[in-house]
Parts: structure tokens; sequence; C-alpha cells
């Protein structure tokens, strides 16, 4: 049964005042339109189908990025923004312990706060900026880089609000977290120390102040790492708050109730969706254990000493670089299933550009 927009906006919104009209995305950017199927009576509530739609639209998401090869730019952007995420917490390390004076509690919580906030609101800025330019709206004239960030900066003060809740409420639970789960935080860190970067760390380099940075760059990792996967939690479970405030132009309030009502409409798609992309994350990231499993075997009797060579070094920082450019591309990609999720659950109906490859198979 197909979802009216008014009948949702009424029945889950109903106290929003003035809300507009709804302008859902195409999401065809270099493909015409074409009629798309309805979902099933009451949304499809059935497993196999949230199973197929939610494989549906990641593969979709997957196909749409390399269709358009140009929003690769939104990669290289979340890029940038891990990085300064990274270096802001290693420079926090660096300055905050000997032989420098320490920093207290306190003041070392909000300069973790002002990283979160930054972060979490050039994210957002992005991921508005990159629904924009997927959803050409009433026109269905595909939108310029330049013209999607023009329009992301007319919802600069709705995201700025935004980002200040997400990063106050991701600094809250790091710190619930780490106080009182210290088995969670010793786990994360035995994780974090599977990925090879021992190899990139010297021995000699491993002692304090400016110059002994591998004890600086683990615990910097560490923050990068813990920080971004709170937040990753805090996104799917706000998925749409984004897409409803540049959009649909709803107050933030509006935007929240609206977020929360098509997560419980779609839940399993989403669950479905966001796992594929992890998995793949994981599956690229197990490839890390190649590199203690060889030098066991190549070199056993150096691993008292680690010392790896300059070799293992330098094939250790290339894995590493591939696997962070993988990590922001698939960055790119939820980015992408976002929009089409929100259509999704907003009009009853799966994308036109994420059924392609259905289609295609159906008619073989």
């Amino acid at each position: 049964m197909t979802v009216r927009v008014s009948e949702v906006i009424r029945g889950w919104l109903g106290w929003c005042p003035n809300a507009p009209s709804v302008r859902t995305a195409s999401l065809a950017l270099s493909t015409p339109l074409v009629t798309v199927n309805p979902l099933e009576p009451d949304g499809g509530a059935g497993g196999s189908g949230r199973l197929d739609r939610g494989v549906g639209l990641a593969v979709g998401s997957m196909k749409t990025l390399i269709r358009n090869k140009r929003l690769l730019w939104f990669s290289l952007f979340t890029g940038f923004v891990m990085l300064f995420m990274f270096i802001s917490f290693f420079s926090l390390h660096v300055f905050g312990m000997y032989p420098y004076p320490p920093i207290e509690y306190p003041l070392r919580l909000a300069l973790n706060f002002a990283i979160v906030l930054i972060s979490v609101f050039c994210i957002y800025f992005l991921l508005a900026s990159l629904i924009l330019i997927i959803s050409p709206g009433h026109s269905g004239k595909p939108v310029t880089l330049r013209e999607g960030f023009s329009r992301a900066r007319k919802h600069l003060p709705s995201l700025s609000v935004w980002a200040v809740l997400v990063a106050l409420l991701g600094t809250t639970l790091s710190v619930l977290v780490i106080l009182y789960s210290g088995d969670f935080s010793f786990t994360f860190i035995r994780v974090i120390d599977q990925f090879p970067f021992n190899f990139i760390l010297l021995p000699e380099i491993y002692s304090t102040g400016p110059i002994g940075g591998g004890y600086h760059i683990v615990s910097a990792l560490f923050s990068t790492f813990f920080t971004v996967t709170i937040n990753v939690i805090l996104f799917i479970l706000t998925l749409f708050v984004v897409p409803a405030l540049v959009l649909e132009n709803k107050h933030l309030t509006c935007a929240i109730a609206e977020s929360v009502s098509l997560v419980k409409k779609i839940w399993g798609e989403i669950i479905v969706c966001f796992l594929i992309f992890c998995l793949i994350l994981l599956g690229i990231s197990l490839a890390s254990f190649i590199f203690r499993i060889a030098y066991g075997i190549v070199l056993p009797g150096n691993l008292l000493f680690w010392y790896p060579g300059d070799g293992w070094i330098a094939g250790a920082a290339l894995y590493m670089f591939a696997w962070f450019v993988f990590a922001v591309i698939i960055s790119t990609v939820a980015g992408i299933s976002v929009i089409g999720l929100y259509t999704c659950a907003k009009t009853g109906r799966i994308p036109e550009a994420f059924e392609e490859k259905a289609r295609r198979e159906a008619s073989l």
C-alpha cells in the first residue's frame, strides 16, 4: 500500500506548525526516471522483503557512486575531516603531557568537545551538500558540486544547532563509556592493536614528550576511532534528521520527530544496508592479520625485539593508506544510501536508481 506523504506528516508531526510540503528525491542523476515498484502493504514488514530492499539500497548506493564519480570529492573532504580529528587528538596528547604542563580534566574535556563539534559539523554539512546534489528537485537537472554547497549554506543555522546537540551527546556517551565500561575500552584498544600500527611505529619512538610519538599516535588513534564509532551509532539512530532539514526545511524538533518515525518504519532496511557496509569494511580490516602471520613465519626471532625493517614498514603504511581510502569511500556510499532510505520511507517506493540492478537481472 503506497504511503501518502501528507498522511505521514499529519499522523506523526501534526503538532509541528506550518509543516512544508514534501520534496522527495528522484535520485536520477544521469538516467531517466522509470516506474518504480511500491512496497508491500504496511511497508512490507516481511523479513525477506526488508532483506531484499536493504541489499538493493546498499548495492544501488555503490552503483550510484560508480556512475557519478564526481561524488568522490566527498570522500576526499571526509578524509580531510578525519585527518583533522586525528591531528587534533594527537596534538592534545602531545601538549597535554610531560614535558608540558598537564591539562586539567575540565579543560581537556572542553577541548575534546570542540574537536568533536568541528568534525561533526563538517560531516553533516558534507552530508547535506551530498543530499542536495543527489536530489535535483522538481527541475530534474543534475546539480553541480558548487550548487550543492551553496544550497547547503542556507541551512547552516539548523545544521549548526544539530551538530552541537550531537557533539554534546556523543561526548557525554564517550565519557560514560570510558568511566563505567573499562572492559569495552580495553577491548577497543585490543581491536585497534590488531592493525599493523606496530610495523609503522619503530621501538625507539615509544617514549614521552613530543619526540616520542608512538604513545601519542596510539592514543590519538584510539580517541579518533572511539569518537567515530560513537558518532556513527548516533548517526544511524538519527538517520533522517539532516534530509528533513535540508529537503523539507523543517524545524529541528519536527525533523527529529520525523526521523524517529521513519527509522521505526524501515528499521530492517537500515540495519541490512549499513550491515553490508560494515561487513565490507570488516573484510578489508581482517587483511591486517596477514602482517602478523607472515611476520611470525618469516622472522619469528625478531618478534622479541619487534624491529620489522623498512620493507615491512612500507607495506604496513601502504595498507593503512589503502584502508583509509576504502573507509572514506564507504562513508560516501553510506551518505548516498541515506537519501535512498529516506525516499523509500517517505513515499513507499524504492528510488529508480537503486532498482537498476534488479531490473537488469530480471531481464536476463
